[in-house]
This record gives C-alpha cells, structure tokens and sequence, in this order.
C-alpha cells in the first residue's frame, strides 16, 4: 500500500492559487469568447431569464414582421393591378368615344348596310321614286332632295309597312335629311294609304299655291290605316286665298286612319286657313306620352289642332301651340256629322299663345255631341301679351256641350268654365325640338369593329383581375387579408378585398346596336373606373397602417434586443485586461511554487 505524499503547506497554497487563477482564465476566456458577460443561468440567473425573455419576444415580433412584410406584397400586388386595370378601362373609355363618333358620322355605305338588302338609301327625286314604287320596305333619304313642281307628276304615295326616314333614322348624322316641292294643285306631299308606315327623322317643306282646295303635306288616309310619325319638322306655306274654307295642313288624318306623333313634331304653317293638325272623318289623332309637339301657324284662321266628323284627338304629351293670326284658335272642334271628341290625359301639357281663345268648342252642327274631356292631373298655360298663367286641373272634367252655343276657353274664364282647375307653379316644357335626330333609344348604329376591339380589352380585364393573386390571395376578387400585428395575436388587422371582375362591377360585354347601347357603356365604365379608385384608395389606407405597423415592430425589436444586450453583454477591455492579470498571477504563482520546492532540493543534496 503506497502511504500518502504530504505535501508542504507553501507547496499546497501555491497549488490552489493556480488552480484559481486557471478557473478564472477560463471564465474570462469565455467571456471574451462570447461577448458576454452572462452566458448561463450561473452566471446572473436575474439578469440571464430577463435576456432571454427579451429575445424570444425579440424572435417572435420578427417572425410576425415578416408575415408584415408579405401582407404589404399582397397588398402592392393588388395595387399594381388595379393601376393596370384603371389602363385597360380608360382604354376601353377611348374606344366607346371612337365608336360614337362613328354613330354620329354614318357614310352612305354604313347606311345602305343598315337599311339591307330590301332598302335603299337615295339622293335623288328619281331614286326617291324609284324606291317607293319597287316597294323598299326601308328609304332613307341621304341629303337634300328637290322634288321640283309636282303639280302634276303628284307627291310620294307610301306603299304598305314602308318606312320613309332621315339618316338621323339610324345615328346622329350631320347630313340633312330633306324633301322639298312645290304645286299648284291640289296635291299632298305625302301619301299614306296603306297601312304599317313609318316617317320619321326628316324635314318637309312644302309650297302650294292652290286657292280653293284642301292642301296637306302627309295625307293618311283610309280605315285601319295607322302611321307613325317622329322627329318631323315641316314647314308648309299656302295660298292666302280659300274660298271653301278646305282646311290646309302639314298631317291631315282622314277617314279613318289613325296617327300617332311621338318626339321632336315641329309644324310650322303660312296662309289662309292653316291648320297644324287636321283629324276628320272618324279619324283618330294621337299625340303619345312623352311626344313634344311645337306649333306654330299664322294667317287667316290659323288653327293648332282641328277635330272634325266623329273624330277624335289624343293628348298625352307636351304641345306648344302659337297661333297667330285672324281667328287664331288653340284646339278646335266643330264640324259636321256626328261628335267629336278631346282628350287631354293626366299627362298632358298644353302652352297655349293665340290671338283668340286657347280652346274653341261647340255643338256639332250634324245633331251629335262635340265632347271634351281633360283628366286630373293635365296642365294648362295660356300666354297673352308676354303674361302667362300656368293651371293644373285638379279633377276630371268632361263637357258634352248640348246648348248649341259656342263655349270659348280662355284664360278670362277657364277657372269658370273647368271647375277644379287652379294656378300653379310653371313647368318645363321643351325649349328647343331637334328634328335632325332620333332618340338616342332607337338610333341605330353600325360599329362593329369597335366593339370587337372593346369585348377583347373586356375578357383582358377579365385576365388581369385572376392574375393578381399573391400567395394564393387575391384581393381583387373578393379575398381577405390578415396580419397579426402582436405576439399574442390578440391585434389582428383584415385586409378587405373586392371583387372588381367586370360582372361584379356591372361592366358588361358590348352588343351595340343602338346609340343609347353605347352610352351604356360609356355609363358603365365611369362607375366602373370610380369603383377601381375608390378601391385602390382603401388599399392604399390599409398599406399604409400595415407599413407603419412594420416600422414600429422593427424599432421594437432592435429595442428588445438592446435590453437583453445590456443585461448580458459584456465589457471586452475590462475582461481583456482581467486576462492579462491573471495570466500575470498565474505566472508569479508558478514561481512562487519554484521558490516552495526549492527547500525540498536542498535536502536532496545532502545524498549527494
């Protein structure tokens, strides 16, 4: 059994000091190697749990910031999207302008396309009569036509279902549509004795000196002939002289036929016995719901409206009747044979400016009743020397006129004469009647090639919008967007998209055929353009709290990491230079241990 070696005690302190120093050196080596002062619990359990908190929270806000980071990517996409797709729509803007402009500015080609194969487009008084007579279902009359002196090759006689139109018929066309005649005889411009025809979009004027006959400029003539007529303007001028009394007029609906007027009338009448609209014979003259009709005739007996012979006239519109002259007279009915009859509907206006009364009204000289009927609601106006007085009637009226006497409504007597009518407040009646054009809901056109180019840019849009997606989310069609702003994910902020495809937002595909169908369009982009700003502004909102969000959270973070820093970093001069002392002790230690061993030598050399 080997005995234990005793050491000496300055042996053994030297001993320990060394081994001190080597701990301590290799703690300051740590030190030194991590940068920190603290790198175990051991070392400051406070200060090293504190550290560590801080970071994980540090790690987990960075985590978070870059979920940040890829909400505002989404967001960006979404944007850049929307910029591209505002291009597109304000492109297709550009093309539905091109493509009214072509509505506005139809050659005679475009027409002759629109009319077909069983229409004609003429220029001409032979081409005019040409078509008519071969029976073309459409006519339309591209400029100016002179028919000349048709005292005795006669005016036009429509054949039935015919149509005899302006080119503003199919678009809003700067070239004028007009007939123009003159006669000596008792001829009619126009006549229609068929039944199904249509005039419309066309200027009339018509000259005839005849002294003793009945003169029209549209004849429509015959039972179960009816005719529509729109956007007219006619000026007729006739002899001063009538000895019969034969009625002279720019639309005369006779036995039987009926006549129904609707937008943009304008009737103008010179000489004797001149006679706006002349209904006779068990005729019916309708004045349609929405139409406007201005009159203006002068002259001896210069009449607005006649009803004679069992006939019967429909008000339901706006009419402006100025009759001035000898024995100018509004709305007339006085005749022969059995009643006739007025109508004023609930919606009709009637501006009345004469030189006599506004309404003429006596009992017919055949034995029936002459009947005139104005329903609640109509209104009246009655203009005298620049004063004018506005009347609604408050309840239905209807005078069946048995005395024999002549009744003359004016505005000295109208509040006798139609109990339940009273003043009221002016309305608006048209100012201003375009006949060069019809209304846009019924103006055709022929833009094909533009439409085509529009329905491409559409399904482009279309692809645009499914292309915006980012990470499987796309904010342009409905998809929503979170970003957890906290570590506890108790902040939550939604990102709201919306659909913007063309069918969510009421763009549709164009099928233009009518000039109304464009401004659709036109109508739909604006909407759908502002949709697209308003959109990219709440994008643009949402960016910017997400990017501030960010911000924060990157400043967060570099503060929590400073904190856990300052609790465990460590000061690398002051461990330098503890190194540097302790590699000193360890030095003087080690001699110092030299020095202990020395007496144990010399006791060795005595054996020697």
């Amino acid at each position: 059994m080997v005995s234990n070696i005793t050491l000496t005690s300055p042996i053994r302190s030297n001993l320990l000091s060394l081994t001190n120093i080597a701990k301590q050196m290799d703690k300051t080596q740590l030190i030194l190697a991590t940068g920190k002062k603290v790198n175990t619990a051991l070392d400051n359990a406070s200060a090293y749990y504190q550290a560590r908190s801080l970071t994980n929270r540090s790690a987990d806000l960075n985590a978070l910031l870059d979920a940040m980071d890829q909400g505002i990517q989404t967001i960006e996409a979404a944007s850049q999207g929307i910029e591209t797709a505002t291009s597109l729509l304000e492109q297709m803007q550009s093309i539905t302008t091109q493509a009214g402009a072509v509505g506005q500015a139809l050659s005679k080609e475009d027409l002759q396309g629109l009319v077909g194969t069983n229409g004609a487009v003429v220029e001409t008084a032979d081409e005019l009569r040409a078509a008519i007579n071969s029976g073309k279902e459409t006519i339309c009359v591209y400029g100016n036509i002179d028919l000349g002196d048709i005292t005795d090759t006669g005016g036009l006689t429509l054949q039935a279902n015919q149509k005899l139109v302006g080119a503003g018929y199919f678009g809003d066309n700067v070239t004028a549509s007009s007939i123009t005649a003159t006669s000596t005889a008792a001829n009619s411009l126009i006549d229609i004795k068929k039944n199904g025809c249509i005039i419309s979009n066309l200027t009339l004027s018509y000259s005839n000196s005849v002294e003793n006959s009945g003169v029209y400029v549209i004849n429509v003539e015959g039972g179960d002939v009816i005719t529509d007529i729109q956007n007219i303007n006619i000026d007729a001028n006739f002899s001063d002289i009538n000895l019969n009394r034969n009625v002279r007029t720019p639309i005369a609906t006779r036995l039987g036929a009926t006549v129904n007027l609707g937008k943009n009338i304008n009737l103008s009448v010179a000489g004797y016995h001149g006679c706006a609209l002349y209904s006779v014979g068990n005729s019916r003259l309708n004045i349609l719901s929405g139409a406007d009709v201005n009159i203006n005739t002068s002259g001896y007996r210069a009449y607005g409206i006649h009803t004679v012979t069992n006939s019967q006239t429909n008000i339901a519109g706006n009419i402006q009747i100025t009759t001035l002259g000898v024995e100018g007279y509004g709305i007339v009915h006085s005749g022969y044979g059995s009643g006739n009859y007025t109508y004023l509907a609930s919606t009709a206006q009637v501006y009345f400016n004469t030189s006599n009364s506004e309404i003429y009204h006596d009992k017919d000289r055949g034995g029936g009743n002459n009947i005139l009927e104005i329903a609640q609601g109509a209104k009246l106006a009655f203009e005298k020397n620049d004063n004018v007085k506005w009347y609604e009637v408050s309840q239905d009226y209807k005078d069946e006129n048995d005395s024999g006497a002549i009744k003359y409504i004016t505005p000295n007597n109208i509040t006798t004469m139609i109990p339940g009518i009273s003043e009221t407040t002016p309305w608006t009646l048209p100012t201003e009647i375009e006949t060069d054009k019809e209304d846009d809901a019924d103006t055709k056109v022929n833009v094909t090639e533009y439409q085509s180019q529009f329905n491409t840019v559409l399904d482009e849009y279309n692809k645009l919008i499914n292309d915006c997606s980012y990470q499987g989310i796309n904010l342009l069609k409905g998809g929503n967007l979170k970003v957890v702003f906290n570590e506890h994910r108790s902040n939550v902020f939604n990102v709201l998209g919306q659909d913007i495809t063309a069918a969510a937002i009421g763009l549709n595909e164009a099928l233009w055929q009518t000039a109304s169908d464009i401004n659709q369009s036109v109508s739909e982009l604006t909407q759908a353009i502002t949709t697209l700003r308003s959109l990219a502004e709440s994008l643009g909102n949402q960016y910017s709290i997400i990017q501030t969000r960010a911000d924060f959270t990157s400043h967060l973070t570099d503060i929590l990491e400073t904190g856990a820093d300052d609790l465990t970093l460590a000061d690398m001069n002051e461990a330098s230079a503890q190194y540097l002392s302790l590699q000193t002790r360890q030095q003087l230690a080690l001699n110092s241990l030299s020095l202990a061993a020395q007496s144990a030598q010399s006791v060795l050399s005595l054996f020697y």
